[in-house]
């Protein structure tokens, strides 16, 4: 059972999969712990990305996991999702808030405290801090490092999900910055066997020492869970 004060798992699609090889990935990563799987496909038609949702909702409402939207509002929407995660060039949170209401959760991705404090400010849910670690999405960029993370959870108070460059080597060092939790994406998605790339992800969280500063509930929980 996914309680409400344990470090979360995020995976974020790539989007180089067709869906049919997309939808047996993140059956995969939900099944081995994931939270929620965060449909980001930057160029596609509101429709391709609508109908792709509208298949893996059903395939990871099953294990408890939930689904985000990249960018898109107005499909997050259609598909009643369980968020909206914004970047640099989506709209700005507030707007965005008084589109989906209170309930749905919205997510931004911020790269500085100065962003991260605006983005609590306009009514963010959560924020996803990062690259922390080198990584080959963001070639020739010098990572941010775990002090900074620190400084940005120290600086908000609502849940920071780091990313960047977060493997089974490293991560450690990123919970115990009091993390909500990680969100990746080659970390789970270009492995072999996602499931078993998310499973020991999800075991390492769980089996940690520290705890989230502040936590990120997880989806379809009655919030009176422990």
């Amino acid at each position: 059972m996914k309680g409400k004060n344990r470090f979360q798992l995020h995976i974020i699609t790539d989007g180089l999969k067709q869906a049919n090889e997309l939808i047996p990935i993140v059956s995969a990563a939900a099944k081995g712990g994931a939270d929620y799987i965060q449909l980001r496909y930057k160029s596609a038609p509101a429709l391709d990305l609508y109908t792709l949702g509208k298949v893996i909702q059903p395939v990871i409402k099953e294990e408890q996991t939930g689904l985000l939207i990249n960018d898109r509002v107005d499909v997050a929407q259609a598909l009643e999702a369980n968020g909206v995660h914004l970047a640099a060039k989506s709209l700005p949170v507030r707007p965005v808030r008084s589109i989906v209401g209170s309930e749905m959760l919205i997510g931004c991705s911020v790269h500085s405290i100065e962003e991260a404090i605006e983005a609590e400010k306009q009514g963010a849910s959560y924020i996803t801090y990062g690259h922390i670690f080198p990584t080959n999405s963001k070639p020739g960029l010098p990572p941010r490092g775990i002090d900074s993370l620190k400084q940005v959870i120290d600086a908000v108070s609502i849940p920071v999900l780091a990313i960047g460059g977060i493997t089974n080597e490293n991560i450690d060092q990123v919970l115990a910055t009091g993390v909500a939790g990680i969100a990746v994406i080659g970390a789970v998605m270009s492995q072999d066997n996602p499931f078993e790339a998310a499973r020991i992800l999800r075991q390492r969280m769980d089996e940690s020492p520290f705890v989230p500063k502040h936590a990120l509930p997880s989806p379809f929980m009655n919030p009176s869970m422990p």
